[in-house]
């Protein structure tokens, strides 16, 4: 009967395993432990158009002041050229008489198809005047054509509803300067009607002329009493 020796056989069996999971050249380098890398921030989209918004509102805002300057300038160019005659004054003034249902957002006036004045409403400057001056300065005897646009926008603190309301009024008024006299001009913004006038018929302007004479006599005195109103 054969007898087999199992203790060398399963060392041997044992060892071989080993050497196995060795290797040659020792034990094998334990793989790096992984390690997790925090992702990247990515911007929400909602962020990103956020700000694009903002910056395009900033931009929008500068192009407008821009824009109020270069008209200021020139308009101040042109009254001085204007105030080289001196055989006849003008003095142009804006009221503005329409309600709080409307808000007056810009103010344009020709002057025989001359831009004399410009200002919008952007930083809340006509909300505070209702009552300023256009123009005041020479002019040439002669007949002249005042021209004016006006912009309002309904009032949507008064009711919500008028803020979608935009109106661009425009008209025209015709008047004589005379030599030696000062004309001066009001331009009325008002609501014609009344309550029964379908509020977009509403806003309008009406003019008041007034001559008053300027020429000085031997006494150093003007002479000549101011001529009532004359409305269009």
């Amino acid at each position: 009967m054969k007898r087999y020796c199992l203790v060398p056989a399963l060392l041997a069996l044992a060892g071989g395993g080993a050497l196995a999971q060795e290797g040659p050249g020792g034990p094998p380098a334990e793989p790096p432990a992984a390690t997790a890398q925090p992702a990247a921030a990515e911007p929400s989209q909602g962020g990103y158009e956020v700000r694009l918004k903002s910056l395009r509102e900033q931009v929008d805002d500068l192009k407008g002041r821009v824009f109020d300057s270069k008209t200021r300038l020139m308009i101040l160019g042109e009254q001085i050229l204007n105030n080289l005659i001196a055989e006849a004054r003008a003095v142009i003034i804006h009221e503005n008489d329409a309600s709080s249902m409307l808000t007056l957002e810009e103010v344009l006036y020709f002057l025989d198809n001359q831009k004399i004045y410009y200002q919008s409403n952007r930083e809340g400057t006509l909300d505070t005047q209702r009552e300023f001056s256009i123009f005041d300065g020479s002019i040439s005897p002669g007949n002249h054509v005042l021209s004016v646009e006006l912009v309002y926008r309904g009032n949507g603190k008064v009711f919500t509803y008028l803020s979608g309301y935009v109106f661009r009024v425009k008209s025209a008024f015709n008047f004589f300067a005379a030599k030696g006299y000062e004309t001066r001009v009001r331009s009325v913004g008002y609501e014609k009607g009344g309550l029964t006038t379908p509020f977009e018929e509403r806003p309008s302007v009406r003019f008041e002329l007034q001559h008053t004479k300027i020429a000085a006599d031997a006494g150093g005195e003007g002479t000549g009493a101011p001529q009532g109103p004359q409305r269009q």
